[in-house]
Formats: C-alpha cells, sequence, structure tokens
C-alpha cells in the first residue's frame, strides 16, 4: 500500500519548515520589541520628537483637509484613531512601535531565506542597528512601519519574479499597505522593485508586472488627486529644506556615517542622548554585511543583486545634497513630482539597513558552517595536524566579533532607548486647567510658540509640544519647525499671523487681536521661557483664571467671530494700531482685494462694531450660522476658497479666518472639497482591500493547489529543491547557474521524468555545472533531494534506508554542516515562505 507524501512536501512554493523559521524569527522581533517597550508600558505617555501622546488625543483635522501639515497617510491616521480608541492612546503609543519589530524580523527572515543562522541573525540585526535607534530617539513610527513592510515586499517580490507571471497580486498589496503608513515607502518600495525587476538580469514580463503593480498599489493615494484637484493648502516645501534637511556627519565624516547606518539629520541639535557606535563595532558590522552581500551574489544573484544594488542606492541617495550626486538630487527635488517627500535625504538609508540585514544573516551562516566543518576529527587531526581546529577557532572568534556589533548598539536601544526616555506625566496643574476650561467649540491658544521644545515632565527632552493631544478644547499651537533658513514650512495664515503677534508682544490689545481666530483661553507653559512672555499679564483684555509653577491661564474677554456686523478693509499694521487705541471692535477686518461676489466695503452696521456669537460649529466640516441682522459673519476656520456658502460673498480676514456676507436668514457653510475628499479616501481604502483581498486570494489558490494536488515524486515544488545557499558551492545539482546534466525540481523544467512544463537540456538554469547530489556544503556520497530517487524507490512510499528526501540529519549532524554519506538536508533549501 502506498503512502501519501506529506503535504508539506507537495505545497508549490511553500516550505512548511520555512515558515516555521520565519514565524522563530517573528518571535525573536517581538521579544526584542518587548525589551524595548517595557518601561513605557506602565502608567504614562510616550513623548518623543514627533511622537507624542495624551489624554484627549484627536483624529487630525487633516483627515478632511483642513490641516496642511497632516494630509498625508490618511489611511494609517484612520486605523491609528481608531487603536485609541480601542486601547487608550497611552498603549497606542508604545503598541505601534512594538509592532514594527516582529514585522520587520519576519519580513527579512522570509527574504533572506536559509537556516537558522541566516535568517535569525538577520532578524535581529534589523530589530537593532543604529537606523532604528536614531528614528526611535526621533518618533520616527509610521516610517518605521512603512519600513517592517518593505521587507515583505521585497521578499514577495522576489517570488513573483521567480514564478513569472504577468501580475502578482501580494507584492502589490504589500507595497500599497507600506504607502498607507508612510509616505516615504513610495520612494522606497518603487526603488526596490525596480532593482528586483532589473537584476541580475531584466526580462521584459518582469518589467510588466512591476510596472502594473506600481499603478495599481498607487491607487491607494487615491485620495492625493482630489487634494490636487481642488486646490487644498499643503506644506511648502522649498531648496531650503534640503539645507536643513541634509544628513549629519558625525566622526569620521559623511561616509563613515552613513555606512554605519547613522546620519539623522538633527545630529547634536536634538536633546535625546546621540548613539555612539564605536569604530571596532561598526567596522565590524560594514565588513559582515559587505561580505555577507557578495557571498549572496555569488550563489544567489536574484536575492544578491537587488539587494547589493539597494544597499549602494541607500548610501548615495542618502547622502543627498552633500554626496556625489548632489546635482541630480536637487533637479529631482526640483523638477520630479511628489519627490519633495523624500527632503529628508537619510531615510534612503533604509534600504541599505534591509540589505545589511540580510548580509550579516549570510556571513553568520558562513561562519557557522566553517565552524561546523572544521570539527576535528581522528583522520583530520592526524591528517593536518590540527589545522580544522584553527579554522574552527577563527571562525567562533570571527561570530563573536560579529556579535559585538550588536552590543555596540543594544545599550542604546533595549529598555526604553537605553533607559533614557521614560513616559511622562503631565502635571497636575494641567489637568486643572483643563477642568477650568472644559469643552467648548472655542479654541485655546498655546504658549510658548514653538512646534518642538522641551519640558520638566519629559526630563527636559526636546518633543513635539503636546497641548493637542491633552486639551479638550480645539488647540492653537506653533507649527514653525525653526530650523535656520526655514522658520516654517506652513501655508496657514493663522499661523503667520499669530506669529507677528507673539513676536511683537501682543500691542497691548492682544485679547482683541486673537478673538476673530474664536481663541477663548491662552495657556501659557513655564518651564523655560515664563520671562519672554511677562508681556500677557499686562494685556488689558485678558484675565488671569490660574497661576501654578507649570502653567498660566488667561480668559480671553474680546469676542470677534459670528455675526459681527461691520467690517473695514486694512492690513495687519493698520489693524494692530487701531486695536493699540482702542478703536477695534469686534468688526470683521477683511484683507484687501480678497473678498469674493459683490462683497465692498461696508456690509451696513457701523465700527468698532460690539455685536458677535449666533454661530455652532454642526461638524468638523461645517457651520450653522442662526438668523439675524444682515451683515458680515466671522468663522473661525482658515481661509480657504473650499468654504462655500452657497453664492453669498466670502472674503479672507487679516487674522486669515474666514468671512461670509450673509442675510437675515440662517446659513450653513461647508467646506465642499470634503465631499470629494471623502470619496478619494473611500477609493484609497477601497482600493487596498482589494489590493489586500486578491494577495490573499492568490495565497489561498496555492494552498488549494497544495491540499488537492496528488501525490507524486518531486512533487513539492522549487521550495524542496535542494537549493542551498550556505557555505560554498560543491559538486552537485544546483538550482544557479548553467544546466547541468542531472535531473532537478527547481529552475527551469527539464526533460527528464520528474520535471513538468518544455523540456530543458538539463534540469537546472542557475549556478555552476554539477556532478554530485548537493549545492549545500562538501559533496556527499549518497543519494539526496535533488537527484534522482534510487532504483526501485517510489515517491509514494517511504525511502530505503540511508535515503532521505528532506528528513533531518543524523545523530550529530546539523542540516547546515557537511552532508553524511546518503544524506541531504533542505534546512537551508527554501527561499521561504510565500509572503
Amino acid at each position: 500500500m502506498s503512502t501519501r507524501v506529506p503535504r508539506h512536501r507537495r505545497l508549490p512554493g511553500v516550505d512548511a519548515a520555512a515558515a516555521r523559521l520565519t514565524a522563530e524569527s517573528a518571535l525573536i522581533g517581538f521579544l526584542s520589541g518587548l525589551a524595548v517597550v517595557a518601561p513605557w508600558t506602565r502608567d504614562g505617555y510616550l513623548l518623543l520628537l514627533d511622537w507624542v501622546a495624551g489624554p484627549h488625543q484627536a483624529l487630525t483635522t487633516g483627515l478632511y483637509g483642513l490641516d496642511p501639515a497632516a494630509l498625508d497617510a490618511l489611511p494609517y491616521r484612520l486605523v491609528t484613531h481608531t487603536l485609541r480608541e480601542l486601547v487608550g492612546p497611552g498603549a497606542t503609543g508604545w503598541l505601534l512601535i512594538l509592532c514594527y519589530f516582529p514585522i520587520a524580523a519576519g519580513g527579512v527572515s522570509a527574504l533572506a531565506g536559509g537556516g537558522r543562522w541566516r535568517r535569525h541573525t538577520a532578524a535581529l540585526f534589523v530589530c537593532c542597528n543604529p537606523f532604528v535607534v536614531e528614528r526611535l530617539q526621533a518618533g520616527h513610527v509610521p516610517f518605521l512601519l512603512s519600513v517592517s513592510l518593505l521587507c515583505w515586499l521585497l521578499a514577495s517580490a522576489l517570488r513573483a519574479r521567480r514564478r513569472g507571471g504577468w501580475f502578482a497580486a501580494r507584492p502589490a498589496g504589500w507595497y500599497a499597505l507600506a504607502m498607507a503608513v508612510g509616505p516615504h515607502a513610495a520612494w522606497l518600495g518603487g526603488m526596490s522593485l525596480l532593482a528586483v525587476a532589473l537584476l541580475p538580469r531584466p526580462r521584459r514580463r518582469d518589467l510588466i508586472r512591476t510596472v502594473v503593480m506600481v499603478a495599481c498599489a498607487g491607487c491607494i493615494y487615491a485620495y492625493a488627486v482630489v487634494v490636487v484637484l481642488s486646490a487644498i493648502l499643503t506644506v511648502k516645501v522649498g531648496p531650503g529644506d534640503l539645507e536643513v534637511y541634509a544628513p549629519h556627519a558625525g566622526p569620521g565624516g559623511l561616509p563613515a556615517t552613513l555606512l554605519s547606518l547613522r546620519g539623522f539629520w538633527r545630529g547634536a541639535a536634538d536633546s535625546s542622548p546621540q548613539l555612539s557606535l564605536g569604530f571596532i563595532p561598526g567596522a565590524v558590522m560594514v565588513v559582515a554585511a559587505a561580505t555577507g552581500l557578495v557571498l549572496l551574489c555569488r550563489r544567489t544573484p536574484v536575492l544578491g543583486a537587488p539587494l547589493t544594488a539597494l544597499a549602494a542606492t541607500g548610501l548615495l541617495l542618502g547622502a543627498g545634497i552633500k554626496g556625489p550626486l548632489a546635482a541630480a538630487y536637487r533637479l529631482a527635488f526640483d523638477v520630479v513630482p511628489l519627490f519633495a517627500a523624500m527632503r529628508e535625504q537619510q531615510k534612503w538609508v533604509a534600504l541599505t539597513m534591509i540589505a545589511y540585514a540580510v548580509g550579516v544573516g549570510v556571513t553568520a551562516e558562513t561562519l557557522a558552517g566553517l565552524c561546523r566543518r572544521a570539527r576535528p576529527t581522528r583522520a583530520t587531526h592526524s591528517a593536518n595536524q590540527g589545522r580544522p581546529m584553527v579554522k574552527r577557532l577563527a571562525s567562533g572568534a570571527a561570530l563573536l566579533a560579529l556579535a559585538a556589533g550588536y552590543a555596540g548598539t543594544a545599550p542604546s536601544l533595549f529598555w526604553g532607548l537605553g533607559g533614557s526616555v521614560h513616559v511622562s506625566h503631565y502635571p497636575l496643574s494641567w489637568y486643572r486647567a483643563d477642568r477650568i476650561m472644559g469643552e467648548g467649540p472655542e479654541a485655546v491658544l498655546f504658549l510658548p510658540w514653538h512646534e518642538y521644545q522641551p519640558f520638566g515632565f519629559t526630563g527636559n527632552r526636546t518633543v513635539g509640544t503636546p497641548a493637542g493631544a491633552f486639551f479638550r478644547r480645539p488647540v492653537l499651537s506653533s507649527d514653525a519647525v525653526e530650523l535656520g533658513p526655514v522658520r516654517t514650512n506652513s501655508s496657514s495664515r493663522r499661523m503667520a499671523y499669530i506669529q507677528r503677534l507673539v513676536v511683537d508682544g501682543g500691542h497691548d490689545a492682544f485679547g482683541r487681536l486673537i478673538a476673530p481666530l474664536g481663541v477663548r483661553y491662552v495657556a501659557l507653559a513655564r518651564d523655560r521661557e515664563a520671562a519672554e512672555y511677562a508681556w500677557l499679564s499686562t494685556q488689558r483684555d485678558l484675565t488671569e483664571v490660574l497661576r501654578t509653577e507649570e502653567i498660566v491661564l488667561y480668559r480671553v474677554e474680546p469676542t470677534g467671530t459670528g455675526r459681527v456686523g461691520a467690517s473695514r478693509t486694512g492690513d495687519y499694521a493698520s489693524t494692530v494700531a487701531l486695536a493699540a487705541e482702542d478703536n477695534l471692535g469686534s468688526e470683521a477686518v477683511l484683507a484687501a482685494g480678497t473678498a469674493t461676489g459683490t462683497a465692498t466695503g461696508t456690509a451696513g452696521g457701523i465700527v468698532p462694531s460690539t455685536v458677535s456669537g449666533k454661530i455652532d460649529r454642526t461638524s468638523s466640516t461645517s457651520w450653522r450660522v442662526e438668523a439675524g441682522e444682515s451683515g458680515w459673519v466671522v468663522i473661525p476656520e482658515e481661509w480657504s476658497p473650499g468654504w462655500q456658502a452657497g453664492k453669498l460673498p466670502t472674503a479672507r480676514t487679516v487674522a486669515g479666518t474666514l468671512a461670509v456676507l450673509a442675510g437675515p436668514d440662517p446659513v450653513t457653510v461647508k467646506y465642499q472639497p470634503w465631499q470629494w475628499l471623502r470619496l478619494g479616501i473611500a477609493a484609497s481604502m477601497l482600493s487596498l482591500l482589494v489590493l489586500l483581498t486578491a494577495g490573499l486570494l492568490e495565497h489561498r489558490r496555492d494552498l488549494s493547489h497544495w491540499w488537492f494536488a496528488p501525490p507524486g515524486p518531486f512533487s513539492s515544488g522549487p521550495s524542496s529543491s535542494g537549493l542551498s545557499s550556505a557555505g560554498p558551492p560543491s559538486p552537485g545539482p544546483s538550482s544557479a547557474g548553467p544546466p547541468s546534466s542531472g535531473p532537478s525540481s527547481a529552475g527551469p523544467p527539464s526533460s527528464g521524468p520528474f520535471s513538468a512544463g518544455p523540456p530543458s537540456s538539463g534540469p537546472s538554469s542557475a549556478g555552476p555545472p554539477s556532478s554530485g547530489p548537493s549545492s549545500a556544503g562538501p559533496p556527499s556520497s549518497g543519494p539526496s533531494s535533488a537527484g534522482p530517487p534510487p532504483p526501485g524507490w517510489s515517491s509514494a512510499g517511504p525511502p530505503p534506508p540511508g535515503w532521505s528526501s528532506a528528513g533531518p540529519p543524523p545523530p550529530g549532524r546539523s542540516s547546515s554542516g557537511p552532508r553524511s554519506p546518503g544524506r541531504a538536508s533542505s534546512g537551508s533549501s527554501s527561499p521561504g515562505p510565500s509572503p
């Protein structure tokens, strides 16, 4: 009676052993992540440079097109907001950081393939390296998550190239998912797909497949098309940004800094502890990665060539305007659409980091194999007089040196970035101020006027101003980066207006001047600049309602929104002059030349006006104006042509807000681009869902073929081909190089009895010609899984004594070491699971 071959041996392209190794690598990443975030799981909020959390963190107004600085990665922002609602903002802060480690570790394991030494070493490297440390210190969590998805994108793209189809849903799905998390993944992922398509040799089908995948994945940015067509305000990016966000050269110069995966632009200007990677650990890391990539190019060019190209590309483009491609980078920044997203040039080094991880893994696997093959026996000891022992000791020493590379980074990463970052607890006085203000549509203006600043409760670390995540009321805080020649990237006229008022000291009428912005309270944190804002206490239209050591809270007495009736035309200088003379009321001060429709001059009433109110926010994108006297209505929103009230005339105020000339009847003011933007967001989410579903169906089809496939000799597909990338090539059937003369189940089909498809002259299209049974380790003297079965044996029945195609190694042997007679190992023969 015949015995069915286990299904995992018949699964085309999927290897249960490889899937198990990938899961083990993901577990290593998960444990590494736990070691990083463990101190942050306590009560409190994690505050980093670009990653803040608070008790009342709300969905960003960028979702509606109202915040120019938050229009990117909207699908990710929606998911993050949902997660905050489910587990709370405090837990979300560290949970998303934790997600990077298992996702990246599993992805790079699937990409690297091979045995445990290669996979687990690569997984640990992608978790523990200087690039990850610097990005965590900066709080670039979405960017790191997108990089972790790029590992899976590369693994899936390589698998699609091996299959050779015209379209592959899984790479397109991974690409779209990465772009949904971070906009930089559009360029990083596109470069990755291009490298896989072109190297080692481009084929027409590979190029067409890549173009189709990029086009399908690009649908995730359908909402961006709406942003452009609707003329929604976005951040201003200019040539000065390239100078500001250029990589920072550390000790040894810029090349050494980038080679060691460092160079974050803030450099020593950041208050976070700087990673100091010693020369020896850095040199070991670079040498190990380069050695592994060279070995990989020789053994598996289809994997080694793209990764080597990506490593070099990451370094060249990561140098940006300070490297050999400076002129080309500037030209691309000025000419290529959407390339401004890569203004921070060192982010390209993420590609180098992924390539390094695989290279280090290959080097570790090779060294481990040398150690095993150098194990002394009586025969070798007498013949070589102890030379194997010397090789073994040298290989072991090299492995220890490789571990030193991890030791140079681990202290700065694990246990809360080396203990330098702890969860923060907002002062009790902040909670008291929030209770005094309560909820309401009127805003609170937060000072000092900086986007990034240190606070006492953060240990004097510079973080993004967290007021918007803490207070229940809408918060107006600075969005100025204040970096050398680049004061701000904001296109907000409201922010520019407040900036001038703060610099000028309020003109003794600060409350009246900020009233058109809908501000009801002014909060001043007294951590470091209380003296510079002493002028607040002298403003005649501000009333102090709370003063503590940490915060001072003022109430704005004047009002300046709603049905204000009258209007006047002016500019900033004339407005502040009127306010200083106490001749400015609640009337709308219109900027010259901004009125639309038939609105000009004064629309009834007298100035200064004393009326206001009768408006109510009905949603994030609409306001309701109650019935009242005809005249101007000031809406405390950033002015945009998208705000419309039917055919009623609108205008921009000097403060940068919206004014509508309304009649006595009730009026609804709506932000019209939202109706199109939500369709764009829905299209983006739908395209992402379709691609992910198509990828799952593609994977399910593989599983279905596996489940129902009849047993047959050598039907396990390419993952059981016997190809090994561990150890130097040796005589035996191989799936790399020119054709050989023996049968094989990997590579292009052969004309032998165990092949399918068009005939060829040999079993393999890759690898050097072979004459023996195995391509991993020294040649064996017995049958192998890469060759034909011994006479009289059928794959449907048990193998004869001494024969094994995928079984465990004999006692005392390792699957990555030398083969024993009649044995062949499959521990490193799989290209990985199906990502």
